[in-house]
């Protein structure tokens, strides 16, 4: 089900961009005795977030599922590094487990010098969990109301727009790069620590625009304190119905969301892995979870262990060509 084009970035592996995920469980026998005692998910960064939200509602309904406690634990450093390491060198008995995003395992990735691990090999996937929706905004003093308007606007204006982001290594930093890469316009982009401070900044004006989570903007959007030009996934938003999509607006390049992916220590056992994979596919296709994540600006995500596998290769190699064209623009 996934495409995998090596030649271009793709807008999005075809998992996310048909805006329906249906997948099957593989089709052997579980371990019967698994788990035999209580499962721990790290998590490499700070209470909150998408990673919290979304791994605290799927560890609550396995340790339903399985009879045993599913404790979540927050191991937070060096933008994800210290924890994702961590997990990876637990004993690969399914009794340690990942849940991380598009920083640790793809994006940041490659804008860190020396990693601790190696994503495709130190870990075997079990599935997608979430992403969350990222919309470009703009402060409601800028001249245009679509992405065409907006790049005609910077190519006019002398310096380009500025960009507040949410924070260093973020799918939100290398999303804005992407746009000057394929727009060719110019962008001076200013990293906060995180997307409170990035939108203080914007809605005074003291910064044009900004690739930020929907859940952080709405409601300013709401206010018309910001003004919302397109949304960065491949289908619309069913919280911003009337904004288009960044495709609809002439840049299906130019697409991408921060994912959580649930993984598993390398030599995990097979059949653990496939019991884990079934429950938690089961677990993120229900309709209530759909409305408890759905609340929380998060979209629950499902996928095979082999579509898991495939879809963090393809966004490592993805931002690998932007950070390697971006050079020293990112650092």
């Amino acid at each position: 089900m996934i495409t995998n084009p090596r030649s271009t970035i793709p807008p999005l592996p075809a998992l996310l961009a048909a805006c329906l995920l249906y997948h099957g469980g593989a089709a052997a026998q579980p371990a019967a005795s698994y788990p035999a005692k209580p499962i721990r998910i790290v998590i490499p960064f700070q209470v909150g977030g998408t990673n919290d939200i979304a791994a605290r509602a799927l560890a609550e309904q396995l340790a339903l599922a399985f009879k045993q406690p599913v404790s979540v634990g927050n191991r937070p450093g060096a933008g994800g590094l210290v924890g994702t390491e961590y997990a990876a060198k637990a004993p690969p008995d399914g009794y340690t487990l990942l849940v991380s995003n598009a920083g640790s395992l793809a994006a940041g990735f490659n804008l860190h010098a020396k990693v601790p691990y190696n994503v495709l090999t130190d870990f075997t996937p079990i599935s997608l969990l979430a992403d969350v929706t990222i919309v470009l905004v703009v402060h409601p003093s800028v001249p245009a109301r679509s992405v065409p308007e907006l790049v005609a606007l910077a190519r006019a204006r002398s310096g380009g727009l500025n960009a507040a982001l949410p924070g260093v290594g973020t799918i939100e930093q290398l999303l804005t790069e992407l746009f000057r890469q394929r727009t060719g316009i110019e962008i001076e982009a200013v990293p906060y620590k995180g997307g409170g401070r990035a939108l203080v900044d914007l809605i005074s004006g003291q910064a044009d625009i900004s690739f930020i989570s929907l859940p952080a903007a709405n409601e300013l959007i709401k206010a018309n304190r910001l003004k919302a030009i397109a949304v960065a996934s491949a289908c619309r938003s069913e919280q911003l119905p009337d904004v288009p999509t960044m495709g609809e607006a002439g840049r299906p390049d130019i697409v991408a969301a921060p994912w959580n992916a649930m993984l598993a220590p390398a030599a995990t056992p097979r059949e653990v892995v496939i019991r884990l994979n079934a429950h938690v596919v089961r677990i993120m296709r229900t309709p209530e979870m759909k409305q408890y994540l759905g609340k929380k600006g998060v979209n629950p995500l499902w996928s095979t262990q082999e579509e898991t596998h495939a879809f963090i290769h393809d966004e490592i190699d993805r931002w690998a060509k932007v950070v390697k064209r971006a050079g020293n623009r990112l650092e």
